[in-house]
């Protein structure tokens, strides 16, 4: 059984340390650095599990948040382990920009470096980020976090829906990064907004989403099946995206990045960089090392987007798609991705920029 933190929203949020002090309703009296104002359950996973976890259809989902609307179990856990494999396979490593990610997570006298993941997910990033800077402490948020996770002592994870606001983390952190959260964001230029007040000044944030609109092998956009599907037609790339933005979330943010976070008054030296994953390992490299990691990629990318078509049944059928339909969408899709008869790549976008002095 384990302990961690989620946020009690009739007061401003805060961090519970293990053994602070409880009051009588509950809550810590005792603040963590991260903010003045303590006002967090320790979160028991026998006793309060249900509070933020509902069923449907046989799938776990979040209680807090209807925007996103993914399942919160195991399979979907798996399903955000292999796409967390995909970053690391195609960048190399945990983020972009490295030489300055490490130059500013460098050790420093008197202060104490801070990492904020938002929307953290299966966890592998922040224990990932806890282990390659231990003297850093590493905080990951998301509406349904995976607990089971190990994670080394330095990393903690926090229940919360960052929808309601981040005031309790700003100015707070050196690096803060968020990988795929747009489906579950009403805003999003807001959240780039509250995201970069946490970071102190000449701290970096690092957002990543992938393009909802696949491309065909010559990276032009690929066509969607209509009716009974064609030659050279996506069940893919149908109905996910359209049902998504049915419930308000901020889809179609994700193509617009580097604008959004040039135009936020907080951020300087914005930079993008893509990089497009075959779906199937249908594509061949330049070198027998390339055509091997792309391969692999391939390989990831399908199981993963396999995975995310069947969790998102339960989606397409609250959005009123009847179940014969859900039900050949889906087999399309494996089948189309099984048998390679569609090359198609995905395009993820990965963006950065740097906090300055603006208040």
């Amino acid at each position: 059984m384990s302990d961690y933190s989620f946020s009690d929203r009739s007061s401003s949020f805060g961090s519970n340390e293990q053994g602070s002090p409880m009051d009588e309703d509950g809550r810590s009296t005792t603040a963590s650095s991260l903010s003045a104002a303590p006002s967090i359950y320790s979160f028991n996973s026998e006793r309060d599990g249900m509070a933020l976890i509902r069923y449907i259809q046989g799938r776990a989902f979040n209680a807090q948040n209807d925007l996103y609307f993914l399942p919160a179990d195991d399979v979907e856990f798996e399903r955000l382990e292999k796409y967390h494999l995909v970053h690391l396979v195609s960048l190399g490593q945990l983020y972009i920009e490295p030489e300055r990610v490490r130059r500013i997570m460098a050790p420093s006298e008197g202060e104490e470096k801070r990492v904020l993941d938002l929307g953290t997910g299966c966890g592998n990033w922040v224990a990932g980020m806890a282990q390659e800077f231990p003297h850093a402490e590493v905080v990951g948020v998301d509406l349904a976090p995976n607990t089971a996770v190990p994670l080394p002592p330095n990393a903690r994870l926090e229940f919360d829906d960052f929808n309601l606001g981040l005031s309790h983390y700003y100015d707070s952190f050196d690096v803060v990064h968020a990988r795929g959260v747009s489906n579950g964001v009403a805003d999003f230029r807001q959240f780039i907004h509250e995201a970069a007040k946490c970071l102190k000044p000449g701290g970096i944030i690092l957002i990543a989403d992938g393009d909802h609109n696949l491309l065909n092998e010559r990276k032009e956009l690929q066509e969607i099946a209509f009716g009974d599907g064609g030659p050279g037609q996506s069940w893919l790339a149908r109905e996910g995206t359209n049902a998504l933005k049915r419930r308000g979330s901020s889809a179609d943010e994700r193509l617009i990045l580097y604008e959004i976070l040039s135009d936020c008054p907080l951020l300087e030296d914005v930079g993008e960089h893509s990089e497009f994953i075959p779906i199937g390992p249908w594509e061949r490299g330049a070198t027998p090392a390339e055509d091997q990691k792309r391969h692999i990629l391939g390989i990831l990318e399908r199981q993963a987007l396999i995975g995310l078509i069947k969790s998102m049944g339960p989606l397409f059928i609250s959005e009123g798609f009847p179940s014969t339909l859900v039900n050949q969408m889906i087999d399309g899709t494996e089948k189309e991705l099984n048998e390679l008869t569609v090359h198609m790549y995905i395009r993820w976008r990965y963006t950065f920029g740097i906090r300055n002095g603006v208040q």
